[in-house]
């Protein structure tokens, strides 16, 4: 028989079957664990299992007297060992896995805390998966669970409270946002200093809590003014803005919670309810800054939307500008994004990733943009009021349609851009004008207008105009309105006669209530039809066919 190589494949073999050898020390030879049981293996016939073995090597070197196993049981313990090790490798895979997913990654370990000790002596342990410990189903789950537990009694030990992972953590961890994940943390963190938090009571009952930052401070008063969300002092709210169903109490008692932990009583200097902001003054001490604002913002682009909670804990919510058109029950002046954010946020920041201040939390999925935000403080600095002529009408922009909608515009009236009016106002001036729903507004005093923002930006540049010819509040503003009829397919050019307020506008849709006629009315009509037509008015009985 030609001798078998004993390289390292031979050599090198695992099993789970228990050995029952050991091997002497400078032996290569291995031998029976007891003597006794050996000597026993060897006589015939013995019921004993134990036997005396050898390893591959010594069974196949040259010269010996042992006969090799037959190829059958080599190839079974082949198949065997490959096997085993398949087995293990997916172990380790599995539960490697199952770390990595399962390992939240707390608030101390994202600004470099220190490192979790797993030693049986440390306070709090840290759970994991022995390698050598078969995985099933009910391993896994209680993995998870204790593993939720030691993250919970971390958290707890370093006393921090229970955070919002689904906002605030989530939006760095996004596995698109892991290449600009250390670019967006500077510019939270960045600007995160600028957001405060407020709440406001009424009579000791608490009403509100919001965000809010600083837009001014003089250094020799020590007085700054915060502007936030008109919520925070919002007794009774309703779902659409244009209904004028919003109460105010002006009297509330509105508190601005420092990033020093302390806390001032804000004064209200003035209250926009159209737009929903609210300035309050307070005493500051130490030096603040103030944010840097930017009109770049296009749609689709990512931002951030910064606020406080009850404990001054930093809230996050990311989220794209959404490319549609204001709810009918929200305001022109508004723009989306596809997340949620909370209402303890609402007045906080809403930034880009460069850190810059893109808009104001105004809604739960909406926001004003610093185009709006910073004409409007503008105004109020220049003339102590945020006014805005009410045009009675609700908007949306053709651009925002879906695209076969704006195909059919196209080809059949062949306008591409414009406001499309969704409601009027009953009873306003518009109406009497003869503004239906479905007309198109084209062009205020010939400068053409493609979406809301920009007519909100239009009419804040005409109050300001109007107000710098020493016109006040609740003056009245002509508009030269471009409009398309779509009834009639005409175009015309109306002059619309608009009331210049700070009041928050109110579109109402014409309603009438729907009775049974009484007796005299349906003996008015028998008495009209006769007197017009020369024949009486047949009865229901008489119209019934025979």
């Amino acid at each position: 028989m030609a001798p078998v190589s004993t390289g390292p494949r031979f050599r090198r073999r695992k099993s789970n079957a228990p050995r029952a050898t050991s091997r002497k020390p400078d032996s290569g030879v291995p031998v029976a664990a007891d003597a006794d049981a050996a000597k026993e293996g060897d006589a015939p016939g013995s019921g004993s299992t134990t036997r005396v073995t050898r390893s591959r090597a010594a069974r196949c070197r040259p010269g010996s007297q042992e006969p090799l196993p037959p190829p059958s049981e080599r190839s079974r313990s082949r198949r065997t060992t490959l096997a085993t090790d398949t087995a293990v490798r997916e172990r380790k895979r599995i539960r490697a896995n199952l770390i990595e997913e399962e390992k939240p990654l707390t608030k101390m370990e994202e600004v470099g805390g220190e490192e979790i000790s797993s030693a049986p002596s440390s306070p709090l342990c840290e759970p994991y998966l022995p390698d050598d410990q078969e995985i099933d189903f009910d391993t896994i789950d209680l993995y998870k669970k204790k593993s939720k537990e030691f993250h919970k009694k971390r958290a707890h030990q370093l006393s921090f409270p229970t955070l919002n992972t689904d906002v605030s953590s989530s939006c760095l961890l996004h596995p698109k946002l892991l290449d600009i994940r250390e670019s967006a943390t500077k510019s939270i963190l960045g600007a995160a200093k600028y957001v405060l938090g407020l709440s406001s009571c009424i009579d000791g009952n608490p009403l509100a809590r919001c965000s809010g930052f600083l837009i001014d401070w003089n250094e020799t008063t020590k007085v700054g003014v915060v502007i936030t969300s008109a919520d925070i002092i919002c007794s009774a709210s309703s779902l659409d803005r244009w209904s004028g169903d919003d109460e105010y109490s002006y009297s509330a008692k509105v508190f601005v919670h420092l990033l020093d932990d302390t806390t001032v009583e804000g004064r209200l200097i003035y209250a926009q309810t159209h737009y929903n902001l609210a300035l309050f003054e307070i005493i500051v001490e130490s030096p603040v800054q103030i944010p840097n604002f930017t009109f770049n913002l296009n749609y689709a682009q990512q931002i951030f939307v910064l606020g406080r909670d009850e404990n001054l804990c930093l809230s996050i919510s990311h989220g794209k500008v959404q490319y549609c058109n204001p709810f009918l029950c929200g305001r022109h002046h508004y723009m989306y994004v596809d997340t949620a954010t909370p209402k303890c946020a609402l007045g906080g920041l809403v930034i880009d990733f460069e850190g810059s201040t893109v808009g104001i939390a105004c809604q739960t999925h909406a926001f004003i943009p610093s185009s709006i935000l910073i004409k409007c403080l503008h105004l109020w600095r220049k003339i102590q009021c945020i006014p805005r002529p009410q045009l009675g009408v609700k908007l949306s922009a053709i651009k925002f349609l879906d695209l076969p909608h704006i195909e059919m515009i196209l080809r059949k009236i062949h306008i591409c851009d414009g406001l499309i009016v969704e409601e009027v106002s009953s009873g306003s001036t518009i109406e009497k004008l003869g503004v239906r729903v479905g007309d198109i507004i084209q062009h205020l005093n010939g400068e053409w207008v493609s979406d809301t923002i920009q007519l909100e930006e239009m009419l804040l540049r005409l109050s300001e105009d109007h107000f710098d010819k020493g016109n006040g509040l609740n003056s009245t503003l002509d508009i030269k309105v471009g409009l398309f009829h779509i009834r009639n397919g005409a175009r015309n050019t109306i002059n619309l006669t608009t009331v210049v307020s700070e009041n928050g506008e109110v579109v109402k849709r014409g309603s009438f209530a729907v009775s049974v006629p009484t007796r005299e009315e349906i003996s008015a009509m028998y008495a009209l039809q006769e007197a017009t037509t020369g024949s009486p008015m047949l009865t229901t009985e008489e119209r019934k066919p025979t």
